[in-house]
């Protein structure tokens, strides 16, 4: 039996050191409101540069939740973020570029709206991830353009971009004009803050970070701290950094609201040696994932991993190596959030449609290879046995009738003789993968549960 990347003691020892980090080097926040909150509340501030040790995460741990409820559209498509519940997957998210026949280009706004058909259509995607930059939108109206997008081509959830207070504010305004003045009432909001490693926040991510929970929405802090640049290369080292800077969120969060919803995330790899690159594909990146997986559940709280990420460029071997580990990894740790679930390429920076689709294959594939094996008489099927006996067939019998279509589903994968796939065109996944995106946008069909009224109200704010 292989040994966890990370056991008991090891979460011990990296939570022990990322308190000495946060005691004797602190961490920079760059917002007065949140220095003045920790500060209130007993951490030390010089300039900055915020120090505080075990007391305050204690606290904090105190009250932050195991789990919660994120409301849908309708009731049916809340989604459950708790130690107990299936992970919540979501697509791609945020990349620039799009792979459009082999090469990369500036994402559009018609990339966006095929990235939210695929991520509609998908059995296993619950949010959108805002999947593309839409780069051909003037970006002082991208964000609502964009939420117009998400909210008019799917009711399944998406994740608003809220890096900024302005960014902030339209996601607000946009929620309530779907769901009311009142629609702070429950957790609703998806959204991620990043800490800039080492050891930093933001004055935005900090303010967004206080704003969302007062509002009682979910905090999902982000690190992607980068062994050899901004953390340490030793995965120990790597660990302690994006431990500590998630410990600062957690505390913010509950200093500015105890029992926020709060979810613990990260990201981090190593780096090239060679380029300095960020190597989210790269074995490392897997045990680092595996490891923040135990220790957000060590702390007790829900936690966020990467998915189905690669640094290769094409839907080609290398993505799909890298792909399925990595996304098998999380699942396996039974992660509670997924982002980048389907669709990324080159290291987060390019959304393919090809690609989602081919994720979307596996994850479906993963499902049903972590289902139990049911065993009862019907299934065991020891009259079957008997009834053909040794050196026979089952083929005739009634039982496999029976469950002859158990394991039929719709799949790109070829599972058909050489000739026979030969004979259909000799296509690659990649080209197959293709043909499934093309079929999904013709086929595809928009929600239309939003009312007259509250219809024209979004046009208005979002496209006038």
């Amino acid at each position: 039996m292989t040994r966890p990347s990370l056991d008991q003691q090891g979460c011990e020892r990296i939570h022990e050191a990322a308190l000495r980090l946060l005691g004797d080097v602190g961490c920079v926040v760059l917002d007065p409101e949140a220095l003045d909150l920790l500060k209130a509340h007993g951490a030390v501030v010089d300039g900055e540069c915020v120090h505080f040790g075990e007391d305050l995460v204690v606290q904090a741990l105190a009250t932050v939740p195991a789990g919660y409820t994120v409301a849908g559209r309708r009731p049916e498509l809340d989604l459950r973020v708790a130690l107990d519940a299936p992970p919540v997957l979501a697509s791609a998210s945020g990349p620039p570029f799009v792979l459009d026949g082999g090469e990369q280009r500036s994402g559009r706004l018609a990339d966006l709206r095929t990235a939210i058909v695929l991520g509609h259509l998908s059995p296993n995607i619950s949010v959108l991830g805002y999947s593309v930059e839409p780069t051909d939108v003037p970006e002082d109206v991208r964000a609502r353009v964009s939420a117009h997008a998400h909210l008019t081509g799917s009711d399944k959830a998406n994740r608003f971009p809220v890096t900024t207070l302005p960014e902030l504010q339209i996601a607000t305004d946009v929620l309530e004009i779907v769901y009311g003045a009142k629609w702070h009432e429950r957790p609703r909001l998806w959204s991620i803050i990043n800490s800039t490693s080492p050891l930093q926040f933001s004055a935005d991510g900090a303010q967004v970070l206080l704003r969302l929970a007062r509002l009682g929405q979910p905090v999902c802090v982000a690190v992607c701290a980068m062994g050899g640049t901004t953390a340490p290369l030793t995965l120990a080292g790597l660990l302690a950094v994006q431990h500590a800077e998630l410990l600062v969120g957690l505390v913010l969060s509950q200093l500015a609201r105890p029992g926020c919803p709060f979810l613990y995330g990260g990201t981090s790899s190593v780096s090239s040696m060679h380029c300095g690159a960020l190597m989210i594909g790269a074995p490392e990146y897997w045990t680092l994932m595996e490891a923040t997986v135990r220790l957000g559940h060590w702390l007790g709280v829900p936690v966020r991993a990467g998915g189905s990420v690669t640094d290769a460029h094409v839907p080609d071997a290398q993505a799909g190596i890298e792909s399925a580990l990595a996304i098998e990894t999380v699942l396996r740790m039974d992660v509670q959030f997924v982002l980048h679930a389907a669709g990324i390429l080159s290291s987060f920076n390019c959304y393919s449609p090809e690609k989602f689709v081919i994720d979307d294959e596996v994850l479906s594939a993963l499902r049903i290879a972590h289902q139990p094996i049911v065993i009862d008489d019907e299934s065991l099927a020891l009259d079957v046995v008997a009834s053909c006996g040794p050196g026979g067939t089952v083929l005739s019998q009634a039982h496999t009738r029976r469950h002859a279509r158990d394991g039929r589903r719709g799949s790109i994968m070829n599972r058909d003789p050489y000739q026979t796939w030969r004979g259909l065109g000799g296509r690659d996944l990649t080209q197959v993968a293709a043909q499934r995106v093309a079929e999904s946008v013709e086929a595809y069909s928009p929600p239309d549960d939003l009312d007259t009224v509250l219809r024209r109200q979004l046009d208005a704010y979002c496209l006038e």
